[in-house]
């Protein structure tokens, strides 16, 4: 189906032009590593809390999740529900602590905390891998996307929105980054609720009479039973936890405290988010019937509620979701390679000079892999695949983090042998899935409580605890931060 839409075009436009101008702008803000990993820690907890959630709501929510509850109903809530509840755990154990600590990326904290160059390398392999794994569904979407809008076909669609967003991040960095994705996270929240609210005056503004009419898709068992159910919230909720892209930007926050409030501010945001994105999936369901699309639900349901010209609008709101959070995860890629590898790794004496320009080259290299990768991929669900990277980081990243923050007696030993076990573990039980080994979609179930055991059980084992770890505890655990130390 190609569209002959004027207005989606404009705005798609108009979107891309202000990406441009903004990056543009940022530019002069973007002369040091610290500008352009962390926008100089000058990002406020308001900001910051639109930033992120600009940055999470991704192709996978916006476009995922109405698409998995048009085509099964009451199991597609999952995602919203998972999506959700590991910003809960940010907030009580994670955000104020990282921010704390201060640093670049997530592997300077853990290498901070272990004084280990191995758990910096594989912190950084595991960081790549999550992060091209959740690149490739945003590229999906907006290869979707552009085929519906403008009839081109999917490989140009990929090209064409991958160049855009490595531009605007080589040349505006995180700052250019954060102000494009509170602009963008506007857009998308306003074209959720436009959209929700639209459908649902179809039905009285009830939400009990739009589930009348699709009373075969409210209950529970239409795709996943309750061992996938629950390995799939686990899996969302510690994978967001753990989410390199979503971490790093604790550290553009001033303070502990400016933490803490980004995340209650995206509680908000997002909440109300996920709790407007499944009335959209039911909602094509009742309109559409069996004419929706496992992404395209949401687009086709703006047609039939408001034409071409609302289409234009959330077509629009789609590809911005694309380039706010493609962004996001091409820093935290770019960071691993570049800052950990390079700068700590290969050549730790290089100029402030040089460690910007590797970033910048390393950015361009992320985004020639993302566009490859996400023109393999097509034809998967974007939340589907964006699960699997949550899987991974649910099982490595989340136990060590909150391990090493939380429990003294954490080792290195530890530490890197819960990461290589939840890393692997993962991995192959999301292969062997796909291959059609057995059925378990979604592999945390298994590998979270086995990472956490190798974690706990090898720490005890080997019992040496680094020898700074009383003074790293104060330093991400007293209150105030008069005291925080920033790595500047």
């Amino acid at each position: 189906m190609i569209l002959n839409n004027p207005l989606a075009i404009i705005l798609v436009l108009l979107i891309v032009g202000i990406s441009v101008a903004v990056t543009i702008f940022s530019r002069r803000f973007t002369r040091t590593t610290a500008d352009f990993y962390v926008a100089g820690r000058g990002i406020s907890a308001v900001q910051n809390a639109m930033a992120l959630s600009g940055d999470y709501m991704s192709a996978a929510t916006f476009l995922g999740i109405a698409g998995l509850v048009w085509l099964y109903g009451y199991d597609g809530i999952w995602y919203s529900v998972g999506f959700f509840g590991g910003w809960i755990l940010l907030l009580l154990f994670l955000a104020s602590p990282i921010r704390r600590f201060g640093a670049y990326t997530i592997a300077d904290f853990v290498s901070g905390r272990f004084h280990s160059q191995k758990l910096r390398l594989v912190v950084m392999l595991g960081t790549i891998l999550i992060s091209v794994l959740y690149i490739i569904p945003q590229l999906v979407g907006v290869g979707d996307i552009l085929g519906v809008l403008l009839g081109w076909n999917y490989m140009t669609g990929v090209v064409v929105a991958g160049i855009l967003m490595t531009i605007y991040v080589v040349v505006g960095g995180m700052k250019a980054t954060t102000y494009n994705q509170i602009i963008q996270c506007v857009i998308l929240w306003t074209a959720m609720f436009v959209t929700v609210a639209l459908a649902l005056q179809q039905f009285g503004f009830s939400y009990d009479n739009l589930l009348t009419q699709v009373s075969g898709y409210t209950q529970p068992g239409n795709w996943l039973d309750f061992q996938n159910s629950f390995s799939l919230i686990l899996g969302l909720v510690l994978g967001t936890a753990g989410l390199p892209h979503v971490l790093i930007r604790y550290y553009t926050n001033p303070s502990g405290k400016s933490a803490r409030w980004t995340t209650v501010g995206t509680l908000f945001i997002i909440g109300t988010f996920y709790m407007m994105a499944p009335i959209a999936g039911f909602g094509a369901r009742a309109l559409l019937g069996d004419d929706g699309g496992l992404n395209t639900a949401l687009p086709l349901l703006a047609q039939y509620l408001g034409g071409e010209a609302f289409l234009g609008v959330v077509v629009a709101a789609a590809f911005a979701a694309v380039l706010s959070t493609v962004a996001g995860l091409m820093l935290a890629t770019t960071g691993a390679i570049a800052h950990d590898l390079y700068t700590n790794i290969i050549n730790p004496k290089a100029s402030e000079e040089k460690q910007l320009k590797v970033a910048k080259l390393s950015t361009l290299g992320v985004g020639i892999l993302a566009i490859i990768v996400g023109i393999l991929a097509q034809g998967y669900n974007v939340a589907f695949l964006v699960g699997l990277a949550f899987a991974i980081a649910a099982s490595s990243f989340f136990p060590v983090l909150l391990m090493g923050t939380w429990w003294r007696g954490t080792t290195e030993k530890g530490a890197l042998a819960g990461l290589v076990v939840g890393i692997i573990s993962s991995t192959t039980i999301i292969i062997t899935n796909i291959i059609g080994l057995h059925n378990l979609s979604n592999p945390a179930i298994i590998t979270v409580p086995a990472t956490f055991i190798i974690i706990y059980v090898v720490s005890r084992l080997d019992g040496q605890i680094p020898y700074d770890t009383d003074e790293f505890m104060l330093k991400v655990h007293m209150p105030g931060d008069e005291n925080l130390e920033k790595l500047d």
